[in-house]
C-alpha cells in the first residue's frame, strides 16, 4: 500500500508542474502581448510627432535676391543673399553656378565663398564667372556647401 500511496502524490506534484510550466508559458506570452500592444499604442504618437517633425525640415540655407550683374565686360556676376539657417557657426560655405549660352551648353562657372559666417547670419554674395557676360544666356544654382 505504500506504493500505491507514492503515486498518487507523484502525479500531483507532476500535474503541478505542468500546470505551473504552462501558466508561466501563458503568461509570459500575455505580458509581452499586453506590453506590446501598450508600447504598440505609444509608437504612433511617438511616429506622429517626428513625423510633424521630419514635415517642417529646414533647409541649412536660405538663399534670397538672386540676380546677374554684367556691368563687368569681363567678369559675369551672380548676386544674392544666403542666410545660415543652422545653430552653428559655419567656418567656411560656398555658393557655385553652372553657365550656360544660348544653345545649353556649359560655358563657365560662377563662385563665391566666405568664412565664419554666424548662426542665422547673412551674407550678401558675389559669385564670379571668369567668362563675359555676353557668353552666358542664362545659368543654375549648382551647389551650396558649408562647414
Amino acid at each position: 500500500m505504500a506504493k500505491e500511496g507514492k503515486k498518487p502524490i507523484g502525479k500531483i506534484v507532476l500535474g503541478i508542474i505542468v500546470v505551473l510550466v504552462i501558466a508561466g508559458a501563458v503568461g509570459s506570452m500575455g505580458g509581452n502581448s499586453t506590453d506590446s500592444s501598450a508600447s504598440d499604442s505609444a509608437k504612433p504618437a511617438e511616429t506622429t510627432q517626428q513625423a510633424e517633425e521630419q514635415k517642417e525640415p529646414q533647409e541649412p540655407y536660405t538663399i534670397a535676391d538672386e540676380a546677374e550683374d554684367t556691368s563687368n565686360q569681363f567678369t559675369y556676376k551672380i548676386t544674392g543673399t544666403l542666410t545660415n539657417n543652422t545653430d552653428k557657426e559655419k567656418s567656411y560655405i560656398q555658393i557655385e553656378y553652372v553657365l550656360y549660352d544660348a544653345d545649353g551648353n556649359q560655358v563657365g562657372t560662377a563662385l563665391a565663398n566666405t568664412n565664419h559666417l554666424k548662426a542665422g547670419g547673412s551674407w550678401k554674395f558675389e559669385a564670379l564667372g571668369t567668362v563675359s557676360p555676353d557668353q552666358v544666356a542664362s545659368w543654375e544654382r549648382s551647389d551650396v556647401s558649408g562647414f
